[in-house]
């Protein structure tokens, strides 16, 4: 089987189930470079919006996979290795998809581009918006994205509050909390203030669960989390770990499968497994050659086993 350049998984999403992702933007282009940050530091932070990769070769492999892929997908999600609304294709991407599936499309964005109307109509067609609103006092919002200096939290909250006003999908605002950065009573009362501005559909409530960027960065207890979610109300969850149970193992090479997703974040055993369809225990038996080789190496997070890729 011939390798997918700008498609991986199908991986665990806590929010979107057996998730295949397509990757819009070479690794690491993003508009912020967020303390927390599961794939690394940002290494071209900028609002310039592009063809980073054909539109066409993106709609190939889509197609491709769909003939080849024989488990069931719960969504095709434009994500990756950094910001997907970067890609000035997008719209001609998400019609593609929409004409030879019907697999929902999502679009996993940390929303700051949504200020822009070009942007705004690109992403009437996806089936779901996960933007991200980790901040909103300026303050705070510098201290924990570190956006490109074009960008203000302003600029941000008046975007999304303009989509939510013309797209009729669904939006999933998420929050991800890090401890002492974003957490005071202070920040928590004026962003419940904006959400109800912007009214999402859904409230995601996260916390810092694979290693970040900054090794600094600790995330909040579960009784913390849970004093937030209350506070929000009725729309917000924490969201929870993938639950789904693994499909059968296909004959495939599954060294290459998990090279290719840890090129993406650090994940857990128990990730790897339920994405990739395979048992804890097998599983552990391709993984100690590949830590042996030196090609992974494992980390100790908030008191769990993560591996990644060699640095």
């Amino acid at each position: 089987m011939k390798p997918f350049k700008y498609l991986y998984g199908p991986v665990p999403s806590r929010r979107l189930g057996r998730s295949v992702g397509i990757d819009l933007v070479p690794f690491k282009i993003c508009t912020y470079n967020c303390i927390y940050c599961q794939i690394g530091k940002t290494t071209q932070k900028t609002l310039a919006r592009a063809e980073y990769v054909p539109v066409l070769e993106i709609l190939e492999e889509v197609n491709r996979f769909l003939k080849e892929e024989t488990s069931a997908i719960d969504y095709l999600s434009l994500a990756g290795s950094g910001e997907p609304t970067l890609h000035s294709g997008i719209r001609s991407i998400i019609e593609g998809i929409k004409k030879i599936t019907s697999i929902p499309v999502a679009v996993i964005t940390n929303g700051s581009l949504l200020y822009l109307e070009e942007v705004r109509q690109d992403l009437l067609e996806a089936d779901v918006v996960l933007p991200s609103l980790d901040a909103v006092s300026p303050e705070t919002f510098s201290k924990i994205n570190r956006p490109d200096e074009g960008l203000s939290v302003k600029k941000v909250i008046e975007g999304l509050e303009k989509f939510r006003k013309i797209y009729k999908g669904q939006i999933w605002l998420e929050i991800l909390f890090c401890r002492g950065v974003n957490d005071s009573e202070d920040e928590l009362s004026i962003m419940k203030e904006t959400i109800d501005r912007i009214q999402p559909d859904k409230i995601h409530l996260n916390t810092v669960v694979r290693p970040p960027s900054e090794k600094w960065v600790l995330p909040l207890h579960e009784t913390e989390m849970e004093k937030i979610r209350d506070f929000l109300g009725e729309k917000a969850e924490m969201i929870s770990g993938f639950n789904r149970h693994p499909s059968s193992a296909l004959e495939r090479d599954i060294k290459e499968e998990v090279l290719k997703i840890l090129k993406r974040r650090p994940l857990s055993i128990s990730d790897l497994s339920e994405g990739l369809g395979i048992p804890e225990e097998e599983l552990d038996r391709h993984l100690k050659p590949l830590t042996q080789e030196r090609k992974i190496q494992t980390r100790i997070f908030s008191g769990s086993v993560y591996y990644e890729i060699k640095s």
